[in-house]
């Protein structure tokens, strides 16, 4: 007997803007995110991810299928939000991640330096093509999983790819 994943596997839909790409929450694949202790789903497409609480927080997405061979960078953000009860971002830096071929960055992000209830764009992580495989598609991700304490109350809006 299979049982249902305690992940959440995003549909990977994105919309294209006048300078690159919106994805919102319901095409990112989230880990826990399918548990309801953890995690609350957007209903409709344009929704936010709302974290209610985890020790592992790991958010990731793609985009690809696309025309990028003649772009060479991007501008990667995370669009968030803390709610007024948010706890446990205070010793708990997020670090946002892209991938393009072989080329990755890292971007490590205080949350808490933010006022609460306030949408923010993170900083943003500048993305050039690498070389080697998949350099058809841009990998990203938001991630804690290392202080493993709990915390909750974040809400993800959306990530932007900006055209450079």
């Amino acid at each position: 007997m299979a049982s249902k994943s305690l992940h959440y596997q995003g549909n990977h839909t994105f919309s294209k803007t006048e300078k690159g790409y919106i994805i919102y929450p319901k095409a990112l694949n989230i880990v826990w995110g399918n548990d309801q202790r953890f995690w609350k789903l957007p209903k409709y497409e344009k929704d936010g991810a709302e974290l209610i609480q985890v020790n592992w927080l790991e958010v990731t997405g793609c985009i690809d299928n696309i025309n990028i061979a003649k772009k060479m960078s991007y501008d990667v953000g995370f669009t968030v939000s803390l709610m007024t009860d948010a706890f446990g971002w205070s010793d708990s830096s997020v670090y946002l991640m892209a991938k393009w071929g072989d080329n990755t960055q890292w971007r490590k992000v205080n949350l808490t330096s933010e006022i609460n209830g306030k949408k923010m764009i993170s900083k943003t992580i500048t993305i050039t093509k690498g070389k080697g495989n998949n350099v058809d598609k841009i990998y990203f991700g938001l991630y804690e999983v290392w202080n493993k304490k709990w915390k909750g109350g974040l809400k993800i809006h959306s990530i932007n790819l900006t055209e450079i």
